[in-house]
């Protein structure tokens, strides 16, 4: 276990060469330890031969909302997409459109719904009709709240396993057959900290980033060869609205639906149900959100060869650089003695 003292608050994040300023330890990457200000100081803007057609999820607020302007700004078509933009979304997206016109943006807000097949299909199709390519695929999307496992329902774990796995996955099988015929391609999958270790009264969201984490990296070794690459890309813990307000607003309805007899269950834990609240508690002091969005954006930037399997942003990098040296080994050894390691 790495010797580095881990407090909750540093590693609750959501949902490269690399992002400034944004402190970044990289398996198959960058030693252990340099940061990203080593790399680069600034994301350059993308020429016109450079420039990318970039499709992001969740980009209603947080991350993706900072990563659709961001990379816009640099220069890339971005597809921002939300779900129900003329319904609980119409604001977030009228303030996209509208930067997108003051500011001469190539900035296309889109309509999805990651958890159904035919907004993901309707919405992938649209960005094809538009402009023809895709050249990154941003998943972002994402949804939490804490609870005890045992007072969630099949249903409630279903929920969540929706949007941040099968939603994600949906989004990939809808976008790979066209970077697979470009031959090139990067997919970001956001995850967390979370996605290698384990906290109490998370247990449904850490296992959505625990299984991404693993199809993620599975898919990084069947498509390389294909000219795609895929990213995992670990934020620590950042204040952003996956907590509060979402989090918050989803932790309220799950109290509100709880059953008779699921209540008794929470309430039979005694104190402990309580406890469950303090992950919805926003920290202060914390990295600047705009931190990630660098991040992903000098990654768009960074030649194939030298993109990572785990991309560390801000307070990650300190303990899971090691936990990820391990892994990295343990994995080649394994993908070698297995008769895998062309696939590395």
């Amino acid at each position: 276990m790495p010797r580095a003292h881990i407090e909750r608050r540093r590693v609750l994040g959501a949902g490269g060469a690399l992002a400034a300023g944004a402190a970044m330890g990289i398996a198959g990457g960058l030693p252990t330890g340099r940061t990203a200000a080593a790399e680069t100081a600034v994301t350059p803007t993308a020429t016109r031969g450079d420039r990318k057609v970039v499709l992001i999820t969740g980009t209603s607020s947080g991350f993706g909302h900072l990563t659709a302007l961001t990379l816009a700004r640099a220069g890339h078509h971005v597809f921002a997409t939300m779900r129900d933009t003329n319904g609980a979304n119409t604001e977030p997206a009228r303030r996209l459109r509208t930067t997108a016109t003051e500011e001469s943006l190539a900035l296309d807000v889109v309509d999805i719904d990651v958890r159904h097949d035919a907004s993901v299909e309707h919405g992938v199709g649209r960005v094809l009709r538009r402009a023809d390519r895709i050249d990154v695929l941003v998943n972002n999307a994402g949804y939490f709240y804490p609870a005890l496992l045992e007072t969630m329902t099949i249903d409630d774990v279903r929920a969540m396993f929706d949007t941040n796995v099968f939603g994600h996955l949906r989004m990939n099988r809808a976008v790979l057959p066209t970077m697979r015929a470009q031959g090139e391609g990067l997919v970001v999958q956001t995850t967390t900290a979370l996605g290698r270790f384990v906290f109490p009264f998370m247990g449904a969201y850490v296992g959505t980033k625990w299984a991404m984490e693993a199809m993620a990296e599975a898919s990084r070794y069947e498509l390389r060869r294909l000219g795609v690459d895929v990213v995992i890309l670990e934020p620590g813990a950042y204040n952003t609205d996956l907590v509060d307000p979402n989090g918050a607003r989803y932790y309220r309805r799950y109290l509100h639906r709880l059953s008779r007899a699921d209540a008794r269950r929470r309430a039979e834990y005694g104190d402990l149900a309580q406890r469950t609240e303090g992950h919805l508690v926003e920290e202060p002091g914390l990295p600047d959100n705009q931190e990630v969005a660098d991040a992903i954006a000098s990654l768009v930037e960074t030649p194939s060869a030298e993109r990572p399997v785990r991309l560390l942003v801000a307070g990650a990098a300190d303990f899971l650089g090691e936990v990820h040296g391990v892994h990295e080994r343990f994995q080649r050894e394994v993908m070698e003695s297995s008769g895998f390691g062309d696939l590395l």
